[in-house]
């Protein structure tokens, strides 16, 4: 408990900051924006820790615990939704991203059922109104049903 007291006793600017950057690093690995706002009530509790202010450890904790809460309030409330928000990337819905592109079929189709290229692979896909384009026809992607593309022919 002495070693505990002694460290506290020391709390000055450096060491505020260090806390601080500790925090940061727990931010980067955990990414949950909540070590960053008492990442920043430690930076600004070491300001309080200056020598010229005689603050002494306990308001020093009861500071950063103040500043900690309104942080982490106010993150919460007004910056974390900003950082949520954004268009979706479709990143996995690589489906989703073909509706509207334009593909070439690669063979005949036979009753509404085909072969199509799409950037450097090849597709299944069937036509929408039933018909039966021929080899070399451009297409236009309607709809992705699992890995078969609904296509209709472009007008």
């Amino acid at each position: 408990m002495d070693i505990l007291i002694s460290f506290l006793e020391r709390l000055n600017l450096w060491a505020w900051w260090a806390i601080a950057g500790l925090l940061l690093i727990g931010e980067v690995l955990t990414g949950t924006t909540y070590l960053l706002w008492t990442a920043a009530a430690a930076f600004m509790t070491g300001f309080v820790a200056l020598e010229f202010f005689g603050v002494n450890w306990q308001i020093q904790l009861a500071i950063f615990t103040l500043l900690s809460m309104v942080t982490l309030w106010a993150g919460d409330r007004w910056v974390r939704p900003k950082l949520v928000q954004g268009e979706d990337s479709g990143l996995n819905a690589r489906g989703d991203r073909m509706v509207g592109q334009t593909v070439i079929t690669t063979s005949d189709f036979v009753a509404g059922r085909g072969r199509v290229s799409y950037g450097d692979t090849e597709w299944a896909a069937e036509t929408q109104d039933g018909r039966d384009p021929k080899e070399g026809a451009r297409m236009s992607v309607v709809e992705v049903k699992g890995v078969i593309l609904v296509v209709t022919s472009m007008s």
